[in-house]
């Protein structure tokens, strides 16, 4: 079976990951749940860093409710010669706000998350609840285009 695109190594999709700050969390289930997100990467303890947001009736919440095991994907697409993307797979483990943990979150997610507003909420920010978590990666996979001049060198 031929396999699509040249593997990534660990380095690479670390440094990938670094520098990419959003992608899709996907939560299982019986309902299937995707959504777009920000994340920090932390290259010391290979981990994702997500400040999640939550409504009185998130879907987001009763899908984490329901299942801590979820799968980040990430990718950039330039053209059909240049592209790559990473899949991550893990669960969910809550930071305690108010900790050491959480101060150390909060920095990774500023340095290098893709930073959106709370405006995409239709609730006053004052309703929404803001939590942090870390993906604890179980399983990493990364894939590039076979033509595509490496940078991370």
């Amino acid at each position: 079976m031929e396999r699509y695109g040249v593997e990534m190594n660990e380095r690479e999709i670390a440094e990938f990951l670094a520098r990419q700050g959003h992608g899709v969390l996907s939560f299982g289930g019986d309902e299937p749940y995707g959504v777009p997100i920000s994340f920090g990467y932390d290259v010391l303890e290979n981990r994702c860093i997500f400040q999640l947001v939550f409504s009185a009736d998130s879907k987001k919440r009763a899908a984490l409710d329901a299942s801590v095991a979820v799968s980040l994907t990430t990718y950039e697409w330039n053209d059909v010669d240049d592209w790559r993307s990473v899949i991550l797979n893990g669960s969910l483990v809550s930071i305690p706000n108010d900790t050491p943990d959480a101060v150390d979150a909060a920095e990774i997610f500023a340095e290098c998350a893709s930073l959106v507003s709370l405006s995409v909420f239709n609730e006053p920010t004052d309703e929404l609840d803001v939590e942090w978590y870390e993906l604890s990666i179980e399983s990493m996979n990364g894939r590039e285009s076979p033509v595509r001049e490496s940078t991370y060198e």
